[in-house]
C-alpha cells in the first residue's frame, strides 16, 4: 500500500536522526569568516615559525615571481624552465614536508636541509649546463650520471613525503621493468636498458622527469594555482560563498546546496579537489553541521562538490590544457566539450541533496540569516570580473599562460576599485607565498609521474597495455570501458588531477581510441574515472580532508561520498554511448536533443536511486526499474531512450500523485 512507503520513510527519518532544527531565527547574517575560523584543516605539513618561516616565504615569493615573469614576459626553453621550476619546488618541499608525521611539529632537521639543497642543486645543474649538454648532442658525462642518479633518488623521497608510498612503488615498478626486461616472461620481455641509458632518459630528456607533466606543472598549473591564490586573498572566495548563500540558502537543505555551488565556482579555477575542500569546506561543513547534518554527510557533500570542480571548465584542474596538447585540439574545443558532462554531474549531486532534504523534512536557512543577492553583487561582484576576463581571453585565442598572467594583474587592479576589497602589499605577498605552497605537491607528483611516462616512451609498454585491454575486450566496447575504468581508477589513487590525467592518457585512453571511441570522448572517460579516486576509498583524498574538518569517521565519509557522487561513475559511460554530449559542437540538433533528454533523465534516476526517494520512499522494485532506465539510456538507440522515458515517466507520475498529503487508492 502507498501508506507503507510513507511509514518506511518516516522510520528512516527517525532512525537516521539526521536533522534537528535549531532555533536560528534570532541570529544575524551568517559570517563566513567566523565560520572559517572555527574549523581547522588537519595537515601533514609543518607550521614553520621564526626565520624558517621567513626563509620559506622568501623562496616561495621568488618562485612565484620567476614563474610569473617567464609566463608573461620572457619564456625560457623547456630544459631551463623545468629544472628551475623543480629546483624551487624541491627546496620548498623538504622545508615544509617532514620525513614522518611525527616530525610535523618540529623544525626542519639537518637531513631536511641537506635534501632541500641537494634537490635544488641537482635540478638547477641541468639548467646551468643546458648549453654544454646541447653542444655534445645530449650525451652524458660521468658527472651527469652521478648528479642524475642523486636527483632521481631525491625525487622519489620528495614523492614519498608528499604523496605517500603508492606513487613511489608505482615508479619503482616501472623503473624495474626497464632494467629487468631480459628476465621477464612472454610479452613482457624486452632487451633491457643499461643504468646509464635509464638515467639519461629520466634526467636529461623531455621524455622523462622533465617531460610533459613537469612542463605543464612549471607553466599552466603554477600560474593557475597562483591565480586561485590571488582570488582567495582578494576575497573572491567569500564572494562566491555569499552568492551561493543568497541563491540557495533558503531552499531545503540549503547549507549543503551552498557547499555544492561554492565548491563548484571555486573548483573552476582550483587545481586540486582536496585543496578545494580545504578552502571552501572550512565554512560550508560547519554550517551544514550547525543545521543538523551529520558530520560525515556534510564532509561527503563538500568532497563530491569539490571533486566535480576538476571536471568543470575553464581550467578542469589545469588538465584542459594538457588534454588540448595531447589531442592536438584547440583548447576551446576541449573546454566546451566538457561543459555538458560537468553540468550533468552537478545536476545529479544537487538533486540528490535536495531529495535528501525533502526526505528528512528539512527547511532552509531563515531569510534574515542570508545575504541578499543584490547586496552581494553590488559589494563584491566586481571581484569576479578577472574570471570572466580569463575565460574571454582563452576563448578568443590568447595563450593560456598569457591569459593567466594578465588575469592575475587584473585581480590586483580590479580589487582596488573598492576600498574594502583592495589588496594590500601584504595580501599580494601572501598570495605569492600561497601560490608556491599550493603547487608543491602537484609539482612533485608530476615529476614522479615522469618515471612512468619515461618508461612508456623508452620501452613501448603503453602499446602492450593497449593490446591487453583490446585482447580481453575481444572487440566489445562495454568490457573495454569497464577495464579502462578500473585501470584509470587504480592508477590514480592518491594522485593530483594533472598526474592522473597524464598517466591515463598515456596508458589507457589509446585502447578506447582503437575501439572506435572519439579521442576527446576517450580521454574524458579516463579523466573522469581517474578523478573519482578523490572520493573513492581506500584513497579518497578529498573525502578525507573533509572528514578532518568535520571530525567525522573517515571511511564512512568516503563511502557516503561514493553514493553522492554516483554520477561521476555513470556519466562517462553515458557520454561514450551518446558522444553528442561531448562533441555537441559537431552534432546535429536532433542528436544533441536526444542525448540531452537521456542525460537529464539519467541524472534524475541517479538521484532517486541514491536516496531511494522522489516524493516519498521508493519501493525496491521502483529503484530497480530506475536503474534499468539508466542502462536503457546508455544503449545508443532511440527506442531504448523512449523506453527509459516511458518507464521513468510512469514512476514519476505515480510518485507525484502519491506524494504525502494526497489520498490515493491502495
Amino acid at each position: 500500500m502507498a501508506g507503507s512507503h510513507d511509514d518506511e520513510s518516516r522510520r528512516q527519518h527517525d532512525s537516521d536522526a539526521q536533522w534537528e532544527r535549531p532555533d536560528l531565527e534570532g541570529e544575524g547574517v551568517i559570517d563566513v569568516d567566523a565560520l572559517s575560523s572555527q574549523s581547522e584543516v588537519k595537515s601533514d605539513t609543518r607550521s614553520l615559525a621564526g626565520w624558517w618561516a621567513t626563509l620559506f616565504a622568501m623562496v616561495a615569493v621568488a618562485s612565484s615571481l620567476f614563474h610569473f615573469y617567464t609566463a608573461g614576459y620572457r619564456p625560457l626553453p623547456a630544459m631551463e624552465q623545468r629544472p628551475i621550476h623543480l629546483a624551487f619546488m624541491l627546496f620548498l618541499c623538504f622545508l615544509i614536508y617532514p620525513a614522518t608525521r611525527a616530525g610535523a611539529d618540529r623544525r626542519p632537521s639537518l637531513i631536511d636541509v641537506a635534501l632541500a639543497i641537494t634537490g635544488a642543486i641537482t635540478s638547477y645543474y641541468l639548467a646551468f649546463y643546458y648549453q654544454d649538454i646541447v653542444m655534445r648532442g645530449g650525451f652524458p658525462t660521468q658527472t651527469d650520471i652521478i648528479v642524475g642518479t642523486i636527483f632521481c633518488l631525491v625525487i622519489l623521497e620528495a614523492a614519498r613525503r608528499t604523496m605517500g608510498m603508492f606513487l613511489v612503488v608505482l615508479s619503482l615498478v616501472f623503473l624495474g621493468y626497464l632494467a629487468l626486461g631480459p628476465y621477464l616472461p612472454g610479452m613482457l620481455a624486452h632487451g633491457g636498458f643499461s643504468f646509464e641509458r635509464i638515467i639519461r632518459q629520466m634526467y636529461m630528456s623531455t621524455e622523462g622527469i622533465y617531460g610533459i607533466a613537469v612542463g605543464v606543472s612549471s607553466t599552466y598549473v603554477y600560474l593557475f594555482i597562483l591565480f586561485g591564490a590571488f582570488l582567495q586573498k582578494s576575497g573572491t572566495t567569500t564572494f562566491f560563498t555569499n552568492l551561493a548563500f543568497a541563491a540557495a540558502g533558503q531552499s531545503p537543505g540549503g547549507p549543503a546546496k551552498v557547499g555544492i555551488l561554492a565548491s563548484g565556482m571555486m573548483g573552476m579555477i582550483q587545481g586540486s579537489s582536496a585543496a578545494n575542500v580545504a578552502s571552501t569546506g572550512v565554512f560550508t561543513i560547519p554550517l551544514m553541521k550547525s543545521l543538523g547534518f551529520k558530520g560525515y554527510f556534510a564532509a561527503a557533500v563538500e568532497a563530491v562538490a569539490s571533486c566535480g570542480g576538476q571536471f568543470l571548465p575553464p581550467v578542469m584542474g589545469a588538465s584542459a590544457f594538457i588534454m588540448a596538447e595531447y589531442l592536438q585540439m584547440p583548447y576551446s574545443y576541449v573546454a566546451l566539450g566538457a561543459i555538458i558532462p560537468a553540468a550533468l554531474y552537478y545536476g545529479a549531486v544537487y538533486l540528490q541533496v535536495h531529495l535528501r532534504a525533502r526526505k528528512l523534512g528539512m527547511e532552509g536557512l531563515p531569510r534574515n540569516r542570508l545575504p541578499k543577492v543584490k547586496a552581494v553583487i553590488l559589494s563584491r561582484g566586481h571581484l569576479v570580473l578577472p574570471i570572466f576576463l580569463l575565460i574571454g581571453m582563452l576563448v578568443f585565442g590568447f595563450t593560456a599562460l598569457f591569459s593567466a598572467f594578465f588575469s592575475i594583474i587584473a585581480i590586483v587592479v580590479i580589487s582596488a576599485l573598492r576600498r574594502e576589497t583592495r589588496m594590500s602589499l601584504r595580501d599580494i605577498y601572501d598570495a605569492l607565498v600561497l601560490g608556491a605552497r599550493n603547487t608543491i605537491s602537484t609539482a612533485i607528483a608530476c615529476a614522479a609521474v615522469g618515471f612512468i611516462v619515461g618508461t612508456v616512451a623508452l620501452s613501448g609498454i603503453g602499446l602492450l597495455f593497449t593490446q591487453s585491454i583490446l585482447g580481453v575486450a575481444d572487440g566489445n566496447l562495454l568490457p573495454a570501458l569497464l577495464l579502462a575504468a578500473a585501470a584509470s581508477l587504480f592508477l590514480s589513487f592518491g594522485l593530483p588531477t594533472t598526474s592522473v590525467y597524464i598517466i591515463t592518457a598515456t596508458l589507457v585512453a589509446p585502447s578506447l581510441v582503437e575501439m572506435g571511441v572519439a579521442p576527446l570522448v576517450a580521454h574524458l572517460f579516463c579523466y573522469y574515472w581517474g578523478g573519482v579516486s578523490s572520493i573513492t576509498p581506500p584513497v579518497a583524498l578529498a573525502a578525507y580532508v573533509g572528514a578532518g574538518i568535520a571530525n567525522a569517521p573517515v571511511m564512512k565519509t568516503g563511502f557516503t561520498a561514493m553514493r553522492l557522487g554516483m554520477a561521476a561513475y555513470l556519466v562517462p559511460f553515458i557520454f561514450v554511448y551518446w558522444p553528442a554530449l561531448v562533441q555537441w559542437q559537431d552534432a546535429s540538433p536532433w542528436q544533441l536533443a536526444i542525448a540531452l533528454v537521456g542525460g537529464v533523465l539519467a541524472v534524475v534516476c541517479m538521484a532517486g536511486i541514491g536516496e531511494r526517494f522522489l516524493t516519498r520512499g521508493l519501493a525496491h522494485y521502483k529503484v530497480i526499474a530506475l536503474a534499468g532506465c539508466i542502462l536503457l539510456i546508455m544503449y545508443p538507440a532511440l527506442w531504448a531512450n523512449l523506453a527509459a522515458l516511458v518507464i521513468a515517466g510512469a514512476i514519476f507520475v505515480i510518485e507525484y500523485r502519491a506524494r504525502p498529503g494526497k489520498l490515493v487508492p491502495s
